[in-house]
């Protein structure tokens, strides 16, 4: 193979053709299944007479493929598994970091499911390269290179192994943290040493400068791994080192930047600039994260304040020597690259109420001021890229603004926002700078740094409108009818302060909810959602609706404030979902129309004929465009909002409605909106008068094929699709049954019997199959449950004693519905059933009664338990002889049992008795969804008339005793047992 494999490596890396590489490549995939290949492959990728493209190919493929596949016996033997580990090491000497590091990698992946239980030896393995180098650290110049790749090789390694390791949290994950700490905290504390010696020094070595960065990384995931364990398991030990490990970097950090300063310059130091670059980031992200981890206890650490103080003082020093602009650069070779400006913002933001607490005399009414002035003047004006993008797209500009969620953690304006309210937070037992913000736009703005300052001030005041609300200094009517005063000037640069202006009213709204009621706030949001000229933009525009949508979003207030503009409202941004560029714009639109439609209720009415003849051009206009089915499904949820409002008179909105409905449960829509379509459904039904509006072409009634094909093929989506044919059967049962009984009566037959292992969606669907029996009419549905083999599946699952008790009792209700309705029609079922499996009628309708008693405890819900005993009552008025022998014992006593349940009140014959509840209180969460709708007084319509509820059972069983007696019972009265007749009377009299 080795032969073969060595030629196969040089045609891929040397290919001739396109044909040849594709067949070569197809063969390389068909080698991964060959046992003991891998092993073949990585001997290549060692084998340095091999070229160095061929070697890097069997590198990173070993690698890549033997991290997931090391388990398999098949492709690695056993056997051959110590020389596959014995070859990784050889790696540690490999110059080529590009080959060594896959195999070293793969060193920590085999590692990580091998140690400490096959590979007992590997931290003795590491470290004795280790040690043979540090012995050459003192004179590195004199050492050979090979002493160098090792040194690098090996610390990397460590590295990767403690970071694998770190985080497991099993027992052993410990245990073996430990381990690695005992064995590699002195070499490596050693070479951090040197490497601090020579930097103290001023030395240039690129190695040492690599060996000093990765010690470092390793010492600090050790402490971090210490410092993250439990109170009780930190010993003072692991503190010395951390507090050591802190000391070193609060005294190194400047030292590495200043270096740094020196470097950049110097076009021949580019790695090493690099590698002090990355040494420094380690540092703050390593003081970050163990901030983190208990920021109390980190900044008691001696030296803690003073590294963050000195990194702030660096981040100040260039921002205020700046104009405002500070460079959006990263690269490593410019003196404040932009992540270690964000690390000194971050880490100032991280101990801010440490400071606040704890320091005093850092944290004083000066300090605070000089901190606020640098971020509002000099971090949170918009800079000449945004400029640019608002001048150019500024709708595409909102949009990435909203969308961007992380961006604190890049961009510099997001982070002084985050830092800000750090500090407002952090302050509060001092003076507040919000008078301050208030006195500083004052003054009219013109120019455009006024006005930048101006939209700087209006940030700051949005994120901090929650403490200003609350703890005041700022008169907000009085601001905004100071903003009043130029914003209808018409000067195009205060379109960039009027966005701002847009969005400080919703945050402040958010804030405070009251504002909202005052009239200049609408006023404003008006003026700017509907000014058209060279002083606005869409960024504008947008803003405003983003803020009207949170002005109305106030559920704790009643919505009268709002009334007297909601006109206005709904034709501006009616207009604006038309003007809107982007999709997602428009979605904000959207998104303003919805929270309005539901807020107002049906005062939206007059308003929704135009609201509706926006969607389908919308929807056609989306087709084909970035950003198509997420404002697809925004228009779908906008038009379930539209029918909510419409309520019974929504039928005259289903040829929009039914469209989108359809649309939306096919592919490649489906995959993105499935369930909004399948709400807007349910909606539609909720509030539809009639399935047959406008006609019976272009009605809801049309989607019931549909539905009937989606229960059929998609178990899943039971408990959505069975509320929408529930809902169908309130609104016509008889045509609906008519027209589709036979399609509807097999589909639930199929979804019975393929839903047997899934108790819970067989109890759904018989909730339904009961919702149909009392809805649709008997002599109609009767023959439909017999030969869709629906009756049959409930006889025989009676006799399952296995089956759960909750759809036995739903089994037992759907046979009693039927009993109650038309007994002599339950007695037919039974003896066609009977014919139809060539069964003895007799036997079977003494199995239905025996399943009758035997399965009545199984009954739990009282409404249930007396539609029993009404069933069984119902069928003792056929006169049948089997049904009249089980008077005695089995009825009497279901009787009693249920009479000694529900008892009507003394004084008021006619109440509800006790112990039934209405409906709406025993399926409160389905009620509160239709309980304002037209299927809510359907509902209630049919619950309240329901025998079980309506009808009194005392009154009730004297009636059916009385017409029994006329058919028979007699002698099985005489004979029954004298006690139970006794107290069966003492309940009726």
């Amino acid at each position: 193979m080795s032969s073969d494999l060595r030629m196969l490596l040089h045609a891929l890396v040397n290919p001739t053709s396109n044909e040849g590489y594709v067949r070569d490549q197809q063969t390389l995939s068909e080698l991964f299944k060959e046992p003991e290949f891998f092993v073949a492959l990585q001997a290549l990728a060692a084998d340095k007479s091999l070229q160095q493209q061929e070697r890097l190919m069997a590198s990173v493929i070993t690698a890549r493929e033997l991290k997931t596949k090391w388990r398999s016996k098949a492709l690695v033997p056993e056997n051959r598994k110590p020389e596959v580990r014995e070859r990784l090491f050889s790696f540690i000497e490999e110059g080529d970091m590009s080959i060594a590091r896959p195999q070293l990698g793969l060193l920590v992946a085999i590692a990580r499911i091998e140690y400490p239980k096959t590979w007992q030896n590997l931290p003795q393995l590491l470290l004795e390269p280790l040690m043979m180098c540090l012995a050459h650290l003192d004179n590195l110049s004199s050492s050979s290179s090979s002493t160098s790749t090792v040194l690098l090789n090996i610390l990397w390694t460590i590295n990767a192994l403690v970071k694998e390791w770190r985080t497991v949290k099993v027992s052993h994950g410990a245990l073996v943290m430990q381990k690695f700490e005992d064995v590699f905290t002195d070499p490596v504390g050693r070479v951090l040493a040197i490497w601090a010696e020579h930097e103290r020094n001023g030395q240039e070595d690129l190695t040492l400068a690599e060996a000093g960065r990765y010690s470092f990384k390793i010492l600090a995931r050790l402490c971090q791994w210490q410092w993250s364990r439990s109170k009780g398991l930190q010993t003072q030990e692991a503190h010395q080192k951390i507090n050591h490990l802190v000391h070193h970097s609060v005294h190194h950090a400047p030292i590495i930047q200043a270096h740094r300063l020196r470097l950049v310059t110097q076009s021949n130091s580019e790695k090493l600039v690099r590698s002090l670059t990355k040494h420094l980031r380690a540092i703050g992200k390593w003081w970050r994260v163990m901030i983190g981890l208990d920021p109390k206890g980190f900044c008691k650490i001696p030296g803690v304040t003073t590294g963050v103080g000195w990194w702030w003082g660096e981040v100040g020093g260039v921002v205020a020597g700046s104009d405002g602009a500070v460079a959006n650069d990263d690269s490593d070779f410019i003196p404040y690259p932009k992540r270690f400006l964000l690390l000194g913002l971050l880490l100032f933001k991280d101990i801010l109420p440490i400071l606040a607490h704890d320091h005093p005399d850092i944290f004083t009414p000066h300090f605070i001021l000089s901190a606020f002035h640098l971020l509002v003047d000099k971090l949170l004006p918009l800079t000449s890229t945004d400029l640019e993008a608002l001048e150019d797209e500024p709708e595409e500009w909102l949009v990435g603004e909203s969308f961007d969620e992380e961006a604190w953690a890049f961009e510099f304006r997001p982070c002084a926002e985050r830092v800000l309210i750090a500090l407002n937070n952090a302050c509060r037992n001092v003076p507040k700078e919000h008078k301050t913000v208030a006195d500083r736009i004052a003054a009219p703005a013109s120019d455009l740094p006024s006005i930048l300052r101006r939209e700087a001030v209006y940030c700051a005041l949005g994120r901090l409108s929650r403490s200003v609300a609350t703890y005041g200094g700022v008169d907000f009517n009085g601001l905004l009818t100071g903003i009043a005063s130029w914003i209808g000037n018409g000067q195009p640069l205060h379109r960039i302060a009027k966005r701002r202006v847009a969005w400080l009213i919703g945050e402040w709204v958010s804030a405070d909810e009251d504002a909202a009621k005052l009239p200049i706030v609408w006023q404003m949001l008006l003026h700017l959602l509907s000014e058209r000229s060279e002083a606005t933009d869409k960024a504008v525009q947008l803003s405003a609706t983003i803020a009207i949508k949170e002005c109305v979003d106030l559920w704790e207030l009643p919505i009268d404030y709002f009334i007297p503009y909601l006109q206005q409202t709904v034709e501006e941004l009616t207009k604006l979902l038309g003007e809107a560029a982007t999709l997602d714009g428009k979605r904000y639109v959207n998104d303003a129309i919805g929270v309005v439609i539901e807020r107002v209720g049906d005062q939206i009415l007059p308003y929704l004929p135009k609201l509706a003849q926006s969607v389908p051009v919308l929807w056609h206009s989306a087709g084909g465009l970035e950003g198509e089915w997420l404002f697809k499904a925004s228009l779908v949820v906008l038009t379930t909002k539209l029918v909510s409002a419409a309520k019974a008179t929504s039928g005259d909105l289903m040829e929009l409605v039914i469209p989108l409905i359809e649309e939306s449960l096919q592919p490649p829509a489906k995959d993105f909106f499935e369930d909004d379509g399948l709400i807007l459904w349910q909606t539609a039904l909720w509030n539809a008068a009639s399935p047959y509006q406008p006609t019976k072409e272009t009605g809801l009634i049309r989607l019931i094929p549909g539905l009937l094909s989606m229960l059929g093929e998609n178990m899943d989506l039971l408990p959505k699709l069975l509320p929408l044919l529930d809902s169908y059967l309130l609104l016509d049962a008889s045509g609906i049954t008519q027209t589709y009984g036979e399609a509807i009566t097999s589909t639930f037959a199929k979804a019975l019997t393929t839903s047997k292992p899934n108790a819970e969606a067989v109890s759904r669907i018989l909730v339904t199959v009961s919702l149909l029996i009392r809805t649709a009419p008997l002599a109609q549905l009767a023959p439909l449950l017999l030969h869709s083999g629906i009756f049959q599946h409930i006889t025989t699952a009676l006799e399952d004693d296995k089956a759960s008790g909750l759809i036995l009792a739903a089994y037992l209700e759907i046979l009693s519905r039927i009993a109650i309705l038309d007994p002599r029609i339950f007695l037919q079922l039974v003896a066609e059933s009977a014919r139809m499996q060539n069964r003895d009628g007799q036997k079977l309708l003494d199995e239905v009664l025996d399943a009758l008693w035997r399965n009545f405890d199984y009954v739990g819900e009282t409404r249930m338990r007396k539609a029993v005993a009404m069933g069984a009552g119902a069928l003792l008025t056929t006169g049948d002889l089997h049904v009249l022998d089980r008077f005695d014992g089995e009825f009497m006593n279901i009787f009693l049992d249920v009479l000694g349940e529900v008892q009507v009140a003394q004084d008021d014959p006619n109440s509800i008795e006790t112990g039934l509840r209405p409906w709406q209180d025993e399926h409160s969460s389905q009620w509160s969804d239709i309980q304002y709708t037209p299927e809510g007084k359907r509902r209630v319509t049919l619950e309240d008339s329901d025998p079980a509820y309506s009808v009194p059972l005392k009154g009730y069983i004297v009636q059916i005793l009385h017409q029994a007696h006329a058919v028979g019972l007699g002698p099985f009265w005489d004979k029954a047992d004298q006690g139970t007749k006794r107290s069966l009377e003492t309940f009726l009299s």
